[in-house]
């Protein structure tokens, strides 16, 4: 029985390293390099409610590759019985191989154990991770804008605005005389939407912002977008790891929703998933008091039943079509609104093709991408129709950089940088300095506010920099990659007055014991 529970655990133990092994590389081949910081966040906040078609296509892509490196790795320890020896690999009896009965069956499966988490280690860069932990940046103390602490003032007359968060839209997809690196039309709707409105760009051409640490997933996205800031998991912070819990999320922000909320704004947004994923309700909840419309509002709501998602939950098509339903009623009442969109079809892996779409690509992702900007042009095209659209501005902004890698980078020259996609459709001013700009996803907080007529003194908050204004960036000011690598680091101001009110983490060097005090 001894023996059987031994082979037991040494096989367990060696698939367990081949998944190790698998999923990294799977990872790092698959996907755009990440910050360990996102694994960590989507582990300790909502994971669970994540697409389902995406789970699933990660373990067809990698439940043969398990099996075979399994078997692999189980080969040498595998010897040839003789007839007159009696033994027993795990439950027949007399069989022609067994395990090693060794030492060495178990040294080596915690060696190549050890192997796979080195493995690990390197594809998801914890090291870097660790690294940047331990070093602690003056960024915020230095460089940090708290919202309410400055004069925002609003126009008599204030405007509505639409916000749509286009997942993972990037200026890859336009054609290279557009800006882009594709050598034909992907997305022309966009293209000629950014022609024709404000484009912050890069470039001379379509261009946009580049991402950063902290708002490169669609949750710290959001985050950047509304807030001016990056989202950071912090650790040990009053025993909590996450931001899902009853309290505030990220208490000591002051975002674009309180603002608004502030000066008497309707507050909703609408997203085809459940925004539990990712902590995004908690988000919006506690920082302006949102309306949220996602999968489980629509069901509850009965516009459509549990029977009925897909992929996320529910598709881009019922998200504009319900959008408009939202947007006249919030326009018919006599407040100003701030409405807000995240589409979800272009998510990885290939996206959602809608039945309506056209399969003119060889590539499903192209189509997925194709039929979004054709979209999301339409659903704008709409709201110019409506007699509100006067007093409202419209952003479309990407949540982030694409994580499919291979899907960009193998259709781009190598020097080419890839940049988040914005436009602004009918600000009340106009952008003097729009062209190669080096900006993040930051600089559009305090951009949105000033699109809509609103005068910000000294025309930054949180880390954002308004781009109407002649003021420079912080990515101008200290370069993209050092900007990043301060963002990179621990910074005690964020645990203490943006993560959570009034606390920071004390290390005491002596015991290694870590303690919450208050500011």
């Amino acid at each position: 029985m001894k023996k059987i529970i031994r082979n037991v655990a040494i096989i367990l133990l060696i698939i367990l390293t081949a998944i190790i092994i698998v999923g990294s590389l799977y990872y790092n081949r698959t996907y755009t390099k990440q910050d360990f910081d996102l694994i960590l966040y989507y582990v300790l906040n909502g994971v669970s409610h994540s697409s389902p078609e995406v789970i699933i296509s990660t373990v067809k892509a990698c439940i043969l590759p398990v099996i075979v490196l399994s078997v692999i790795l189980i080969i040498p320890l595998i010897k040839k019985v003789d007839d007159n020896e009696k033994n027993i690999i795990i439950a027949k009896k007399n069989p022609k191989f067994q395990l090693n009965p060794g030492k060495f069956s178990i040294l080596y499966s915690f060696a190549i154990l050890i192997i796979a988490i080195g493995i690990f280690v390197k594809c998801f860069g914890v090291e870097e991770y660790i690294e940047n932990r331990r070093q602690d940046t003056k960024l915020y103390e230095e460089c940090y804008v708290d919202a309410k602490k400055v004069e925002i003032k609003f126009p008599e007359e204030k405007r509505n605005l639409i916000i749509i968060i286009a997942e993972s839209m990037e200026n890859t997809l336009l054609t290279k005389e557009n800006g882009g690196s594709w050598d034909y039309e992907i997305i022309p709707e966009l293209a000629k939407l950014a022609l024709e409105n404000t484009n912050f760009s890069n470039t001379g051409k379509i261009g946009g912002a580049y991402q950063t640490h902290g708002s490169d997933y669609s949750a710290a996205g959001n985050v950047a977008i509304t807030a001016g800031i990056p989202l950071k998991t912090v650790e040990f912070l009053n025993g909590s790891n996450n931001y899902q819990g009853n309290g505030e999320y990220l208490s000591g922000a002051y975002t674009l929703g309180e603002i608004l909320r502030k000066e008497g704004y309707n507050l909703e947004i609408m997203m085809g998933s459940d925004a539990e994923f990712g902590g995004r309700k908690q988000y919006y909840t506690t920082n302006g008091d949102y309306k949220i419309f996602d999968v489980n509002y629509a069901i509850e709501h009965g516009k459509m039943t549990s029977d009925e998602k897909v992929w996320w939950g529910f598709e881009d098509d019922k998200l504009y079509e319900w959008s408009k339903e939202e947007i006249l009623d919030l326009a018919s009442q006599d407040k100003p609104f701030n409405y807000i969109m995240l589409t979800a079809d272009t998510h990885f892996y290939d996206g959602y093709l809608s039945q309506k779409a056209e399969n003119k690509f060889d590539s499903k992702y192209e189509n997925v991408y194709a039929y979004s900007s054709k979209s999301i042009y339409e659903f704008v095209g709409w709201v110019k129709k409506q007699e509100f659209y006067k007093n409202t501005t419209i952003v479309i902004v990407g949540d982030h950089l694409g994580m499919q890698a291979e899907f960009y980078t193998d259709r781009m020259d190598k020097k080419y940088e890839r940049t988040i996609y914005n436009v602004i459709i009918n600000p009340v001013i106009e952008a003097k300095n729009n062209k190669n700009r080096v900006f993040t996803a930051m600089d559009l907080y305090p951009t949105m506010l000033a699109s809509i007529g609103v005068e910000i003194e000294g025309d930054r908050l949180g880390l954002g920099t308004n781009l109407y204004s002649n003021k420079t960036t912080l990515a101008e000011e200290f370069g993209i990659e050092s900007l990043n690598a301060e963002i990179k680091k621990n910074s005690t101001f964020y645990n203490s007055r943006i993560f959570g009110d009034d606390y920071y983490v004390v290390q005491d060097n002596n015991s290694g014991n870590t303690t919450i005090d208050e500011v």
